[in-house]
């Protein structure tokens, strides 16, 4: 047997050879066309990225994987015991100021028997109810399709979302009207943050803004409305320099969130936006950006209106 095979066989390396480089020839192909449909998002990258979505959902589904963020240390109690246990009164001095206190799905049942609990209750006295708004989230979901929305804000619902059962609540205040002010949160859906709503004392929606607000609202004596939001970078990779030499911050995300400060009028209309990323980027503290989480940079929690001329 020589170095090209044993003749008696009829197929040595040489005759492999062809076969190899051919094989070796598709897969680099493959490796190159599927490079392209993710960078680029052609064809079939949404039913590729679809079956995925339906994979993680079935997985979800036989129990192979946790339950959703917002159903952990979920407890269920009836009603009854669950006011009991709610709140405690220490001494006998009167609330000053009357307490809102957040709900969502399943939450003050007592007070919300016909709907999927409250959205808020407003508490006063030793723990009077003073009013509470239903949650309708059948009300709330029809605006996630509207089409002004839809083109600039498109979640991604993963199989089988409804916003009754994913939908939870990051913050509430109240207009002088009684009408409810509510951030969401959107489990299931990139991104995380669910919009912004007002809500009237009948539990529909005036307006419904699903545009990736998130966290806690402010509203001013004008009742404007201040609350974070979010713009996605549209590159994969992006490199910012903070003013020093040599510094940069490397964002290698699919999509990554740039916090914003919204303004909203009472109509649900949006006035202006200001972006947290570039005013830190613009300030003295720019470097602390280098240490922040690459796809979720600032985070913003809350919005606070600092003076009058703020």
């Amino acid at each position: 047997m020589g170095i090209w095979g044993d003749a008696r066989s009829g197929f040595g390396v040489a005759e492999k050879g062809p076969v190899f480089l051919f094989a070796m020839a598709l897969l680099l192909a493959g490796i190159a066309v599927g490079l392209y449909v993710a960078k680029y998002k052609v064809f079939p990258y949404d039913l590729l990225s679809n079956a995925y979505k339906t994979s993680v959902a079935a997985v979800q589904v036989i129990g192979l994987a946790p339950p959703p963020p917002e159903l952990w240390n979920f407890v269920d109690l009836p009603p009854d015991p669950a006011a009991a246990r709610r709140f405690e009164f220490i001494g006998s001095d009167r609330l000053a100021d009357p307490i809102l206190v957040p709900g969502g799905r399943e939450h003050f049942r007592e007070y919300c028997p016909d709907h999927a609990g409250c959205l808020a209750v407003e508490y006063a006295g030793l723990g009077e109810v003073r009013h509470v708004w239903p949650y309708r989230p059948d009300e709330l979901e029809k605006w996630l399709e509207k089409e002004e929305f839809t083109a600039d804000f498109p979640y991604e619902h993963a199989t089988g979302f409804s916003f009754l059962d994913h939908a939870g609540i990051f913050g509430v205040s109240s207009y002088a009207n009684g009408d409810l002010l509510v951030v969401f949160y959107l489990g299931h859906t990139h991104p995380y943050g669910g919009g912004v709503a007002r809500i009237d004392r009948t539990g529909k929606p005036v307006w419904y803004r699903p545009d990736y607000s998130h966290h806690r609202p402010h509203l001013t004596d004008g009742e404007l409305v201040l609350v974070p939001g979010t713009r996605l970078g549209k590159r994969v990779h992006t490199e910012v320099v903070p003013g020093r030499k040599g510094a940069k911050i490397r964002m290698n995300c699919p999509q990554w969130r740039h916090d914003l400060v919204n303004v909203i009028d009472p109509a649900g209309r949006l006035l202006r936006e200001t972006s947290v990323f570039d005013a830190i980027l613009q300030s003295p503290y720019a470097s602390l950006l280098l240490h922040a989480n690459r796809c979720d940079p600032t985070h913003v929690n809350s919005v606070h209106r600092l003076g009058a001329d703020a």
